[in-house]
């Protein structure tokens, strides 16, 4: 149950139509700035949610804000463009898994839920400015149907829990009260896999501040009636604890914990942008896809649609080329769209998974998809090749080559065009040849590799002589 394909034209600068074949799993979207892969991210979430909105018959290819929305036609049915179609097979295609989304019944069948993330990430406000949870709504329905932000997922987790607790437990499947702190735990999980270097485990912590709170405590959480601080919003983390940065009532109540600090969780709105923002949207994620389907016990492993901006956002390279692995390993029905300048996001993706947009230079947007596997490439071959960067090394350096060729290209050189020829070559080649640049480190990699191959030739001849 994913996308197949769209056409896309009509909204600037997609202003020329384009149509994409989407992979079933990964939808990595690269190119300049102003080549359209925010706007077009934005357009699939837009319209997706019109169709949600509008469950009635509509034709097959009907446009909706300038995108065709095109389904792989079902082997059983005739082509047709005057056949109706029921929603929402118009954009989603009808797998042998779910015969429920067979058209003419898929009226019936409830859709994937569309997650989008956008570009800026909001963090968590400090301890003292939380914003009462419902501003963003008195449900957690209303919280999950607003845009993403960390202060909204820490709200729809905390209406989450109040309307689980307050509801009859034969009202809701016996296992929902555990499986929600257990969805939190499959989400750190993930963001644990792509930054192990921090996160220590994924258990989710009650970070409690205040003076002294020991008559609040009911258990392992506190609560929630009593302390203003959501529960799950601690992290047990490898930085060392220092809390005297933090006013006093933003730092952990001691006495709900050992003296030792070492086991003080610290809250998630004071770890790195990197932590929080990871941990932050991949619950926002979770949350969502564990309330769409119900609370049901395989929600992790029901089909979901991932609406990314800048996948790679203030995350190190280490981290970036973890992100898509990691979501894929624990969210293995998600079709991921993404948009990024990375290229560690790009490795080790394979064909059909990469989408490159180009803007001409008559402004007109064109798209290509890869076809071949991006496995095992270095990352100047992934920004020569695919990222457009034909010089991946600094702006100075850029500047002389170019101006080296141009000189070198002239028929005639003024004598101050000679002198600056012998300059930039001058300059260029000690640039090039420096002994503490990359240079140097790949000449010595490399004969470290040939001493390796002789010591273990010699050694093998050796017992062979033997």
């Amino acid at each position: 149950m994913h996308l197949v394909r769209m056409k896309f034209g009509g909204v600037p600068p997609l202003t020329q139509p384009i149509e994409l074949r989407f992979d079933e799993q990964v939808n990595v979207f690269i190119g300049p700035n102003a080549a359209g892969k925010s706007v077009l991210l934005k357009l699939l979430a837009d319209n997706i949610d019109r169709l949600e909105d509008d469950k009635r018959l509509i034709p097959h290819g009907r446009e909706y804000l300038g995108m065709n929305l095109i389904l792989e036609n079902d082997p059983d049915e005739p082509e047709s463009d005057d056949s109706p179609r029921y929603w929402p097979p118009n954009f989603l295609t009808a797998s042998d898994d779910w015969p429920g989304l067979r058209w003419g019944s898929a009226k019936d069948t409830p859709s994937p839920p569309v997650i989008y993330v956008g570009a800026v990430r909001e963090e968590l406000p400090a301890v003292s400015d939380q914003p009462d949870p419902d501003a963003f709504g008195d449900t957690a329905a209303a919280a999950l149907a607003g845009p993403f932000s960390g202060p909204r997922t820490m709200a729809a987790a905390h209406l989450l829990i109040d309307e689980i607790w307050d509801t009859d437990p034969e009202d809701l499947p016996y296992y929902a009260r555990s499986d929600l702190i257990e969805a939190v735990k499959w989400a750190n999980d993930c963001s644990r896999q792509i930054c192990p270097e921090v996160i220590r485990d994924t258990q989710s912590h009650n970070y409690i501040p205040g003076w002294d709170v020991r008559g609040y405590l009911t258990g392992i959480y506190a609560d929630p009636s009593r302390i203003t601080v959501l529960r799950l919003m601690g992290l047990n983390t490898t930085d060392i604890r220092k809390f005297d940065h933090l006013p006093h009532d933003e730092e952990p109540s001691y006495s709900a914990y050992p003296e030792d600090l070492e086991s003080v969780p610290i809250y998630l709105g004071h770890a790195s942008s990197g932590t929080a923002g990871t941990l932050l949207w991949i619950r926002w994620l979770a949350l969502k896809m564990f309330h769409h389907y119900g609370f049901a016990r395989d929600w992790a492993q029901q089909p979901a649609i991932l609406l990314i901006d800048e996948i790679e956002n203030h995350l190190h390279p280490t981290w970036q080329r973890r992100v898509i692995p990691a979501l894929q390993e624990h969210f293995p029905r998600l079709q991921i769209f993404a948009t990024t300048h990375s290229p560690f996001v790009v490795a080790g993706l394979k064909g059909g998974q990469v989408h490159l947009l180009q803007r001409e230079a008559n402004g007109v947007v064109t798209a290509t998809t890869n076809e071949r596997d991006v496995i095992g490439w270095t990352m100047d071959e992934i920004l020569r090749t695919l990222m457009g960067v034909d010089e991946p090394t600094d702006q100075l350096t850029v500047n002389r080559t170019s101006r080296l060729r141009q000189l070198r290209g002239q028929e005639t050189l003024t004598p101050e065009e000679e002198t600056e020829l012998n300059e930039l070559r001058r300059q260029v080649n000690a640039d090039l040849l420096n002994r503490r640049g990359p240079l140097a480190a790949r000449q010595e990699r490399y004969a470290d590799l040939i001493r390796s191959f002789l010591l273990s030739r010699e050694s093998s001849l050796t017992q062979e002589g033997e």
